[in-house]
C-alpha cells in the first residue's frame, strides 16, 4: 500500500472521472456517494461548484505541475467538471500513505494539491467552511458536510491493518529515530495512525529519556509542547476584534507576497471556544508562538509549563465553534516554499473555525526577592488545532480542570494523520498594567537544538507533486 504513482499525474486525475458517480469499491464511499447525490439533487450545489470554478486563482510564483503554471483544477473546465475532479481525487486520496526519504515526505503533496481549489477564491473559502458562495448569508453544507464525513471514512481506513504498507520504510529511515520511541519493529503497528501517534519510551510520571526537560526546576522557563517548527505570532490578541480586511504585500526576502497581519487581530473570544468568559478576558492582549508539527516527527503534544488546569474542551469539526479542517485561504503564506512553516505573515485567526483543542493552565512563578506579590501569577493556553485531512485531536483522559502538570512530562494528547498545529497563548501578568509575562520570541540555550541539517533527496513523487 502506497501512494498511487502516474505518469501522467494530475491530468490522469481528473480523466479518471466520466461521471460523479463512482465504482463502489473505496473505502469512503459512503461520503463519496453523499457528494454525488448532493451534486445531483440540489441545485444550489451545482451552482456553487460553477462559483467556485469561476472563482479559480493562477498559481503564484514558484508552483507549477506538469509544466503549467495555470491552477490544476481549472482543467476540469467546469463547474460540473470540478466536481467530478474532486470526487475523483477524493477516491484516490481516501487510500494514501505517504513515503519518506530522509527529511523529505510526500505528506503534504495533496492538501497542498486541495487547497488551489480554495486559494485566493473567496467562493471556494466559503464553500469549504459550508457557506453558499452565490449569497453568503445563505448556508450550503454540501461540500462542509462531505469533507467532514471523508475525514471519519479515512480516519477508519487510517486505524486498519490495510494502512500499514508504507510503515516499514518509515521505521528504516534513521531520520525518523525510531530507537527514540516505545515500538522500533514496523510488524508492531497495527495501523498508519498507530504507527503516526507512535510514544515515545517514558511516562508522563517519569518523563522521556529522548526529550529531556529544559531546566524543570526553574519555574520561570517554558519548553516546546512537542517536536515543531516555531514561530512568534506577531498579531494583536484582542477579546473581540469583529470583521478585518486581509491585504497581501511584497515579500522581498523571498521574493514573494506574505499577509499583512498587523491588523488582523487574533479573537480570543472564537480561539478558545466555551472557556469562561472571564478567563478568556484574561488573555486580552497575549503574546504567542505558533508550533507546527511536521509528519515525520513525534505527534503527542506535552504541557509547556508547570501549573493547574482551569479549562479544558475539544471543539469537534462540524459543531457551531468549527466548521471543519480545511479553509486557510493562502497556501503560500502559511506553508512557503523555504519550509518556515507558520512564519509571520501567517494569519492564524484563520484557524479560529478549525477543528481544535482548548487548555488553560494557571501558573504561578517566583516574584524578584524583596518585591511583592512574592508570586507572580498568569494563564497559558494551549491550542492543538486539526487541519485538513482527518486533521483530529485525541485528549488524555487526565486532561482535566483542577489537574496538576508538568512541564514537557505531562501528556495532553496526540493527533492522528492529518495538518498538526499548537498555538500557544500567554496573559499578562495577573495584577498589572498589562505586563507581558512572555516575549513572542523563541529563547533557546546554549546546547539545545535549534534546527536540524537535511538531506538532499525528494520523496517519492505522488500523482500531486507539483514541480521542482
Amino acid at each position: 500500500m502506497g501512494w498511487c504513482v502516474r505518469a501522467a499525474g494530475v491530468v490522469s486525475i481528473l480523466a479518471a472521472s466520466t461521471g460523479l458517480a463512482l465504482a463502489n469499491d473505496s473505502p469512503c464511499q459512503s461520503s463519496l456517494d453523499y457528494l454525488s447525490q448532493q451534486y445531483d439533487s440540489d441545485a444550489a450545489t451545482r451552482a456553487a461548484f460553477d462559483a467556485v470554478y469561476e472563482g479559480l486563482q493562477p498559481l503564484p510564483p514558484g508552483y507549477a505541475y506538469g509544466g503549467s503554471t495555470d491552477n490544476p483544477w481549472t482543467s476540469a473546465g467546469s463547474g460540473e467538471g470540478l466536481a467530478k475532479a474532486v470526487g475523483a481525487f477524493y477516491r484516490e486520496v481516501c487510500t494514501l500513505v505517504p513515503q519518506i526519504v530522509g527529511t523529505n515526505d510526500n505528506a503534504l503533496d495533496s492538501i497542498q494539491y486541495f487547497a488551489w481549489l480554495y486559494f485566493r477564491n473567496e467562493a471556494g473559502i466559503r464553500m469549504v467552511k459550508g457557506i453558499d458562495p452565490t449569497d453568503p448569508d445563505r448556508p450550503l453544507d454540501t461540500l462542509k458536510t462531505f469533507l467532514i464525513r471523508f475525514g471519519d471514512d479515512y480516519k477508519a481506513f487510517m486505524n486498519s491493518p490495510a494502512s500499514t504498507g508504507p510503515v516499514a520504510d518509515w521505521v528504516a529511515d534513521p531520520r525518523l529515530e525510531i530507537e527514540d520511541y516505545e515500538f522500533q519493529k514496523a510488524d508492531q503497528y497495527k495501523s498508519w495512525n498507530a504507527f503516526f501517534a507512535r510514544a515515545l519510551k517514558g511516562s508522563s510520571s517519569e518523563g522521556y529519556p529522548a526529550r529531556p526537560v529544559t531546566m524543570p526546576d526553574r519555574d520561570y522557563v517554558i519548553v516546546s509542547p512537542t517536536d515543531c517548527i516555531m514561530n512568534p505570532l506577531v498579531q494583536a490578541v484582542k477579546l473581540d476584534p469583529g470583521p478585518v480586511t486581509r491585504k497581501l504585500v511584497d515579500n522581498p526576502l523571498q521574493l514573494d507576497t506574505v499577509l499583512d497581519v498587523k491588523g488582523i487581530p487574533i479573537s480570543v473570544t472564537d480561539l478558545l471556544a466555551d472557556a469562561p468568559e472571564d478567563l478568556k478576558a484574561k488573555f486580552a492582549g497575549a503574546t504567542g508562538l505558533s508550533c507546527v508539527l511536521m509528519p515525520n516527527t513525534y505527534h503527542h503534544f506535552h504541557s509547556p509549563v508547570d501549573g493547574v488546569i482551569r479549562y479544558a474542551e475539544i471543539v469537534e469539526a462540524g459543531s457551531p465553534g468549527a466548521y471543519g479542517t480545511y479553509g486557510y485561504s493562502d497556501w503560500p503564506n502559511w506553508v512557503p516554499l523555504s519550509g518556515n512553516v507558520g512564519r509571520p505573515g501567517t494569519d492564524f485567526s484563520q484557524f479560529q473555525g478549525f477543528q481544535r483543542g482548548v487548555v488553560v493552565i494557571e501558573v504561578e512563578y517566583a516574584n524578584l526577592p524583596g518585591k511583592t506579590p512574592e508570586t507572580l501569577t498568569g494563564y497559558v493556553a494551549s491550542i492543538p488545532v486539526g487541519l485538513d485531512t482527518v486533521g483530529s485531536v485525541v485528549f488524555d483522559a487526565t486532561v482535566t480542570e483542577g489537574a496538576r502538570v508538568t512541564k514537557g512530562v505531562t501528556r495532553f494528547g496526540n493527533f492522528l494523520f492529518g495538518g498538526s498545529l499548537n498555538i500557544l497563548l500567554f496573559s499578562p501578568i495577573e495584577g498589572t498594567d498589562g505586563a507581558p509575562m512572555v516575549s513572542p520570541a523563541v529563547q533557546t540555550r546554549m546546547g539545545n537544538q535549534i534546527a536540524i541539517m537535511n538531506t538532499p533527496y525528494p520523496a517519492p513523487k505522488t500523482p500531486w507533486t507539483p514541480d521542482d
